[in-house]
């Protein structure tokens, strides 16, 4: 009797799939952008504005960043992201050839013989998109990286004409705009943060615990001044009576300096997100980038560490400015106000 011959299998099975590591692709991506001289974070976001869920709630930290950096690179005007699934519920479809966006959150599990839990992708809510670092224990629990994808609302057809606000000109001209300058004079109040104004340079000088600036009449927008006041604000937040963040011994050009300078790079993204300012200005000096370069290639995560500690900043600089008197979300109203009697 002739031997047969058993055909084995060569379908891969959900379990042989090889695994993507959310941070390696996304570290990759940024990685790939400064080697070819292009800073990332330096994209038209003018008209995005800070990246939504599809039911309003803004995105923080590194999916912020992430989507604002997609948004500006395709040219999106529209700042809703939507899964798959939430566009078809929602009466959407997506158009044929369109590319999604990873967005991460960090799910929680247990020791052996625990249950697991996390985020519901499908959902749209990442429990802690803000967050940066995964693996620690606490009760028996660990925390692990996650990922699903995204469409903004531009390459979808049918949604609601909601998921597609007028953009907001924000061409300003080299003069204070009041709105602003008010909630920055708040956070100056309440947090101590002295800022002189003068010379031609910006910094945070530690052991005065003072920002210097150039006066706004040397920038080329006020959206740049104000924008640069943050960046310096940011790195005031690092002391130790605020938030006490440190990468170990600063000089510049060392690796610890870099690291701040990526967590300022970053909160100032997401400010100008908040604020509606493009961030074109932002420094794309080689040496700038190339510090960037050498903190992300030794270590993948920082990126996402750096993003949590961004975010941190942010809030407790806004929550700065509502104890000095004045309201993020006021003052985003009242200059959306100005607009529209302007037009």
């Amino acid at each position: 009797m002739p031997r047969t011959t058993r055909k084995t299998s060569t379908c891969q099975t959900k379990g042989d799939r090889p695994k993507i590591d959310p941070a390696q692709a996304i570290t990759d991506e940024i990685i790939a952008l400064l080697e070819a001289g292009t800073v990332p974070w330096q994209q038209p976001w003018f008209s995005a504005g800070a990246p939504l869920r599809h039911e309003g709630t803004p995105y923080k930290g590194i999916n912020a960043f992430l989507l604002g950096l997609r948004a500006g690179a395709a040219g999106y005007s529209s700042p809703y992201w939507l899964s798959f699934k939430q566009s078809a519920d929602l009466g959407g479809r997506v158009r044929k050839g369109e590319r999604s966006s990873l967005v991460v959150y960090y799910g929680t599990g247990r020791t052996k013989d625990t249950d697991r839990s996390d985020a519901d992708p499908a959902g749209g809510r990442s429990r802690s998109d803000d967050v940066g670092g995964e693996g620690a224990t606490e009760g028996g629990t660990y925390r692990f990286l996650k990922s699903y994808r995204v469409f903004n609302a531009d390459q979808i057809e049918g949604l609601d004409a909601q998921f597609h606000p007028e953009p907001t000109d924000h061409e300003a001209g080299p003069d204070h705009l009041p709105q602003w300058q008010r909630f920055f004079d708040a956070i100056g109040r309440s947090s101590g943060i002295a800022t002189t104004f003068g010379g031609d340079s910006a910094c945070y000088t530690p052991s005065l615990d003072a920002v210097s600036m150039p006066r706004i009449q040397r920038f080329v927008s006020a959206g740049q001044f104000y924008s640069t006041w943050w960046h310096e604000l940011t790195h005031a937040t690092k002391a130790p009576s605020r938030l006490d963040r440190s990468f170990g011994t600063s000089t510049f050009g060392n690796e610890a300096y870099a690291r701040e300078e990526i967590v300022a790079g970053l909160s100032q993204c997401l400010a100008d997100q908040l604020m509606g300012f493009g961030t074109e200005h932002i420094d794309n000096h080689a040496a700038y980038i190339e510090s960037w370069l050498s903190v992300l290639r030794g270590d993948r995560r920082f990126l996402f560490a750096a993003a949590a500690h961004a975010q941190r900043a942010v809030d407790w600089l806004v929550a700065a400015a509502e104890k000095g008197g004045v309201r993020l979300y006021d003052e985003k109203t009242r200059e959306q106000e100005m607009h529209h009697e302007a037009a």
